[in-house]
């Protein structure tokens, strides 16, 4: 799995042009938010192990921290990535909008500009990708009121939604769709590729082609991937020693989970629970 930089020090804007042969190196997350916008076209997105998103022209994903994601293009699109933190939204103690940031601190959120409203949006998106090439002293605040100029008038004009229910699937899509969310609700137990193609009544060479075309990784490394999340949530919410940590979620060897997870988040386990506390002590501190 790809895991881009840690950290960004302002919010950063790019629009690129995909077609429908363009595929994804590779499933990946963020460290940050991403607002992922299609002007024209069209592609589905891959997200966990949620019901993927189908995203056409007007429609935009936010897409929360360390959540994996993974789409194929259904169209040549015209694509806007926007890559934000949360005190991008917040000026002084107080967010721009509490009900937004509510929503995407919790899943990831679905909104739709109506065609009216294009116009308006994109002379925002066209003036912050204006500003990111100028990069000066001033860029870092100017972007910061563009972006939540644009997610003002997504409030008020936007349409909403979590789940995209409309979405047709073949056979064998929908087979790996309810693999992966039998991976995310059994992540603990001992599972084979063999074993979940046989649940499903595929073939293991077919269901391992087909699980990577539709989710951007191996069966295994997406496993893996569910694991690894769970193990960061239990090392900073509980005081189970790592070993028991990895076992609980579903490692079977600690010295492989230390590595796999060193791989991932860039530091062991030990390190990653002691960086993280203090980072939530200092954030607590500053909040009295």
């Amino acid at each position: 799995m790809r895991v881009s930089d840690m950290n960004i020090d302002r919010i950063y804007i790019n629009s690129t042009v995909r077609n429908i042969t363009t595929k994804m190196p590779e499933n990946h997350y963020h460290y940050y938010y991403e607002l992922y916008y299609v002007s024209h076209g069209g592609c589905r997105f891959f997200i966990d192990s949620a019901t993927p998103y189908d995203l056409h022209s007007g429609d935009y994903l936010v897409i929360p921290p360390k959540q994996a994601h993974f789409n194929n293009y259904l169209s040549q699109t015209t694509r806007i990535n926007i890559y934000f933190r949360e005190q991008d939204l917040i000026n002084g103690n107080e967010p721009v909008s509490s009900a937004f940031l509510d929503r995407i601190r919790s899943r990831v959120l679905k909104v739709h500009i109506p065609r009216a409203y294009r116009g308006l949006f994109d002379q925002i998106f066209d003036q912050m990708l204006a500003e990111d090439k100028i990069d000066d002293e001033r860029t870092a605040a100017i972007m910061k009121l563009q972006f939540q100029q644009l997610i003002l008038y997504s409030e008020r004009l936007g349409t909403t939604a979590f789940a995209d229910t409309s979405v047709q699937y073949s056979e064998s899509e929908d087979a790996v769709l309810q693999a992966a969310k039998y991976l995310a609700e059994n992540y603990n137990q001992q599972i084979t590729l063999t074993s979940l193609a046989e649940l499903y009544g595929l073939s293991p060479s077919y269901f391992s082609r087909k699980f990577h075309q539709v989710t951007g990784m191996g069966m295994k490394e997406y496993l893996s991937g569910i694991r690894l999340d769970h193990a960061a949530r239990q090392l900073l919410s509980t005081t189970h020693s790592i070993t028991d940590i990895a076992l609980d979620c579903g490692f079977s060897d600690s010295n492989y989970f230390k590595d796999a997870f060193r791989k991932t988040y860039g530091m062991s386990p030990r390190a990653y629970r002691s960086s993280r506390m203090t980072d939530s002590m200092h954030a607590q501190t500053l909040d009295r």
